[in-house]
């Protein structure tokens, strides 16, 4: 049965999803090394002729900007030595992290460092990056990115992404639907792709570095799959109704690098970045019936059957193991350390749009059915069931807590543990789709009309 579009991870995601996706990833590979590369200049038209590959796709220079940008050289009072640097951080929704606050209440003032008015109610989460943090924004003019000081909530550039295409009519989307992919970064730069198929990359000052259009996606609900950063190529899973590609490009040139076409149809899930059987990373993508792992040249290192319907959930890796789950389907899991072999799959209680995330080999889940479903992530054998409000929302961890966040904005914090137990409830005092990030005693939040910054006081 098709999900209602009111029930479709506003990204998530995007916010994974966004936003449900909505979700972009930046795997472990990618933090390898703090030296940020030079990079080269954009792609010039004048050049040779492109390859089959890149026919579709257009690159376009960008002219630098005449304003200033704000500068990269305070030094925060806080560390940022561990980066959430794409839809549910490099970890799969795992923080580094285990100081993240328990405690909060918007209406009171308890526990908020600082709140920032935002101009639209989109879905795109936040991601962190040293002391940024970086969102992307859209309406029916124009779609941006914007950058803020993690410290003080202080808004230090915003950046429009022209439209590459043109006279091409929008999606027949929502405003907000227009930016449903969180934000990628990396040590060169931020990545981030919009529902119009505006592709593009800046530095973490603000200067523009390159962009790319892919054409408009014929999806659903609006596009949602964020990009994610593995070894110096931002990766893409352009799933459509007409069948899309993966894709991965150069970070520092926005040339491309590889192109392989697909054919499950629409999918709004985020790919993830695991270890391969040498240890190499490999982009996996989940779609109707499918999961699929390339490896870093674009070839396609296994294919097998997994959760079918609209995808929008994320893959997560955990152990040598890998999950997919939607909801009218299943959660299956596979052995991926030697050969990649079917373990076992489940089915129940599961989510439509919020990925799971493993604490202490436990995998949880927040379903559709407003449930918070606990199973062994060894067995696949449930081992609590609670009612939880409903989120679209991701969701993430720190030390022994899960955190989940209703549409409501309160969030459920819950031991992650095989008793049942509630750590904290914590009203946010607006709606929220976005998954947090979560930082060094901090969680990000994007609310409906605010970003914000929870920590002790």
């Amino acid at each position: 049965m098709p999900i209602a579009p009111s029930t479709l991870r506003y990204a998530l995601f995007a916010a994974g999803f966004v936003t449900a996706g909505i979700v972009p990833v930046v795997a472990f590979w990618s933090l390898r090394g703090s030296q940020p590369e030079s990079p080269s200049p954009a792609p010039s038209h004048t050049s040779a002729a492109p390859s089959p590959h890149e026919s579709e796709v257009s690159i376009s220079s960008v002219a630098r900007p005449k304003q200033p940008f704000a500068s990269l050289s305070r030094r925060p009072t806080r560390s940022y030595s561990q980066p959430w640097s794409c839809f549910r951080g490099p970890q799969y929704g795992v923080s580094p992290w285990a100081n993240v606050p328990v405690a909060w209440d918007g209406e009171s003032g308890q526990g908020v460092l600082w709140k920032t008015p935002l101009k639209t109610s989109c879905v795109g989460s936040p991601v962190l990056w040293q002391d940024r943090i970086f969102l992307t924004e859209a309406d029916e003019k124009e779609r941006a990115v914007l950058a803020f000081d993690a410290e003080s909530g202080k808004e230090l550039w915003r950046q429009v992404v022209a439209d590459g295409g043109k006279d091409a009519p929008l999606p027949p989307v929502a405003d907000s639907a227009l930016a449903m992919p969180t934000p990628a970064c990396d040590a060169n730069g931020v990545y981030v792709l919009f529902g119009t198929g505006d592709f593009a990359a800046f530095t973490h000052d603000g200067k523009p570095k390159w962009q790319v259009f892919l054409k408009r996606p014929e999806i659903g609900y609006g596009y949602a799959s964020s990009p994610c950063v593995i070894d110096g190529l931002v990766c893409v899973q352009f799933d459509e109704l007409s069948g899309g590609y993966a894709l991965a490009v150069e970070a520092a040139t926005g040339k491309i690098k590889w192109k392989q076409p697909r054919s499950r149809g629409p999918s709004w899930c985020t790919p993830v970045a695991i270890p391969g059987e040498d240890g190499k990373p490999l982009l996996v993508l989940n779609a109707n019936g499918s999961a699929t792992a390339y490896d870093m040249t674009g070839k396609v290192v296994w294919d097998v059957e997994a959760a079918n319907g609209q995808v929008t959930p994320s893959p997560v890796w955990w152990d040598g193991r890998v999950y997919f789950v939607n909801v009218n389907s299943c959660l299956i899991c596979y052995k991926t350390s030697d050969t990649t072999k079917e373990l076992w799959q489940v089915r129940g209680k599961l989510p439509d749009v919020a990925s799971p995330v493993i604490v202490n080999g436990l995998l949880f889940m927040g379903t559709s059915s407003g449930h918070m479903v606990c199973v062994d992530a060894r067995t696949g054998k449930e081992v609590w069931t609670h009612k939880s409000p409903r989120p679209y929302a991701s969701l993430v961890a720190s030390g022994d807590r899960v955190y989940s966040l209703g549409r409501d904005g309160t969030m459920h914090i819950v031991a992650a543990d095989r008793t049942y137990r509630v750590v904290g409830t914590c009203s946010l005092g607006e709606g929220s789709d976005a998954t947090p990030a979560l930082g060094d005693g901090r969680i990000y939040i994007r609310g409906r009309n605010n970003l914000w910054c929870l920590g002790a006081q």
